[in-house]
C-alpha cells in the first residue's frame, strides 16, 4: 500500500470542518473521509491543520505555469526529481520528457497530464532559439 501524502489530508480538511459545522460526530467524519479518528479530532479541536506539501506545490506550479524545463524548476524546487518520483508513485498526473543531453538544463521538462501538446510546442520553440543562436554564433566566428 502506498503511503498517503499530505495532499490526501489537505484535500479533506475543508470537508471535515464543513461536516463538523453540520453537527457530525468526529468518528463519523473520520470514517466518511477516510482519515483516522485522531486526525479528525485534532482538526476539529483546532490542534492541527494539514499543510499543502511539496508535491502539491510542484503540481500547482505546473498547473498554473504550464510545462517547464529543469532550469525553471530548480529555482523553486531544488529536489524536483524526488518530487516527480513522489507524484508518479501516487499517480498524480505529472509527466516528464527528456531530450538529448546537449540541451543541458533544457533537456528535461515537466508537465501535467493534458499539457503534452503545450510542452511539445515550448520544446520546439526552445530548440528553434538554440539553433538560431548557434547559427548567429557561427556567422560571428566566420567574420573574424
Amino acid at each position: 500500500m502506498i503511503r498517503k501524502g499530505k495532499e490526501h489530508y489537505s484535500s479533506r480538511y475543508e470537508s471535515a470542518m464543513a461536516l463538523h459545522g453540520e453537527g457530525m460526530a468526529v468518528g463519523d467524519i473520520a470514517r466518511k473521509l477516510g482519515v483516522s479518528y485522531s486526525c479528525a479530532y485534532h482538526w476539529i479541536r483546532g490542534l492541527r491543520k494539514p499543510g499543502e506539501g511539496n508535491p502539491s506545490a510542484f503540481m500547482k506550479f505546473l498547473e498554473e505555469n504550464g510545462p517547464a524545463p529543469v532550469l525553471e524548476m530548480k529555482k523553486r524546487f531544488p529536489k524536483h526529481n524526488e518530487l516527480f518520483l513522489i507524484c508518479s508513485r501516487r499517480g498524480l498526473g505529472v509527466k516528464r520528457a527528456r531530450l538529448e543531453r546537449k540541451y543541458l538544463e533544457y533537456s528535461t521538462w515537466y508537465c501535467m497530464e493534458g499539457q503534452e501538446s503545450l510542452m511539445k510546442k515550448r520544446v520546439e520553440e526552445m530548440i528553434s532559439k538554440v539553433e538560431g543562436f548557434r547559427k548567429s554564433l557561427k556567422e560571428a566566428m566566420e567574420k573574424k
